[in-house]
């Protein structure tokens, strides 16, 4: 299994990674330049073997080499978790109007197109998985189908998200690859707090959400990767199952 996205031990990333070394995944994981040291670290934290490999969601070509690097370590992989997410601060927080294309475009390829490039690139390492109940490809948004005040580009690209991890499915379905995302409510993680207003956002998510909603527990949304990833769904894909206690259900 392949997890990107693992930082800090807040992470989403980390608890998917956490609970799948637990139930006897090995796993491979991936950083690239400055964050890879606190990836390393946290890593150590799991007690586990975890392989660190090289990718930059936002460099040309950076798929293609990643796909090189496992195929020379193994030739199936029956799961990849896309957690990677990142906008230039003009891309948040103050209207589409802001952002510069250059802003523009690295919010698009490294939080959106980058899902379609690593199927791509590791299509033949995922195919492989099909004499043995095939593969699963799950990746981490937030609202898709809303608009959020402060996430500006963001916004957009997770609405991109959703649309590609559809067409990937049905474009791959047939290799027996599945594609879902999570829809998870808001964490206080590194990147949420790069967020204008996401601290309104934790305050009204808790007293909104029927099942209540605590922005310091991603268990459940880990629990919830961990499921699409497992065969326990397999013939699910191109949907976004949603955990967020509920909140999605109550108007304003």
């Amino acid at each position: 299994m392949l997890i990107t996205g693992i930082l800090t031990p807040r992470s989403i990333a980390t608890a998917v990674a956490e609970r799948a070394v637990n139930l006897g995944a090995q796993v491979l994981a991936t950083s690239f330049g400055r964050a890879r040291s606190t990836t390393a670290r946290t890593l150590r934290t799991l007690g586990s073997e975890i392989e660190l490999l090289e990718y930059d969601a936002g460099r040309l070509g950076g798929a293609r080499d990643l796909a090189a690097e496992i195929s020379s370590r193994t030739p199936v992989l029956h799961g990849l978790l896309h957690a990677i997410a990142y906008a230039p601060q003009d891309a948040l927080g103050n209207g589409l109007s802001s952002a510069s294309d250059a802003d523009i475009a690295t919010t698009l390829q490294i939080s959106a197109s980058s899902l379609a490039s690593l199927v791509s690139a590791l299509e033949p390492n995922l195919a492989a998985a099909k004499t043995s109940g095939g593969a699963s490809v799950v990746g981490l948004t937030f609202a898709p189908n809303r608009v959020w005040p402060g996430y500006g580009w963001m916004g957009v690209a997770k609405g991109a998200l959703q649309s590609i991890a559809q067409s990937l499915a049905v474009e791959h379905g047939p290799s027996s690859i599945r594609v879902n995302l999570v829809d998870a409510g808001p964490l206080r993680t590194a990147a949420a707090r790069s967020i204008p207003g996401s601290q309104r956002a934790f305050a009204d998510w808790a007293t909104r959400s029927p099942l209540g909603w605590d922005e310091n527990d991603g268990s459940a949304i880990a629990d919830a990767c961990i499921l699409l990833l497992s065969g326990a769904l397999s013939k699910t894909t191109g949907t976004t199952l949603i955990v967020d206690g509920g909140a999605h259900i109550v108007g304003n």
